[in-house]
């Protein structure tokens, strides 16, 4: 993608998580933000994940059970086979 032109809504989806966590470079932190104040759909779709991210960051981290690790682990299993 060539910073000389706007940035696409789908081309600015793959960096939001740098975005978010402020590891991107300028010039295209500069993109994104062009693009979030000319494109309102975007800009609440970026407002609501940076809560969703901080809400999850907030919460306690507890290990997880061995039942429920198999749980997620036979579900991965079962979404790769399809």
């Amino acid at each position: 993608m060539s910073h000389a032109h706007m940035m696409s809504c789908r081309e600015m989806t793959a960096y939001l998580s740098d975005y978010l966590d402020g590891e991107l470079q300028a010039g295209l932190r500069a993109l994104i933000d062009a693009h979030r104040g000319d494109c309102p759909p975007c800009e609440a779709f970026i407002r609501t994940l940076a809560r969703t991210v901080e809400a999850v960051r907030a919460q306690p981290r507890e290990p997880l059970s061995a039942a429920l690790k198999a749980s997620l682990a036979d579900s991965l299993r079962r979404t790769r086979r399809r």
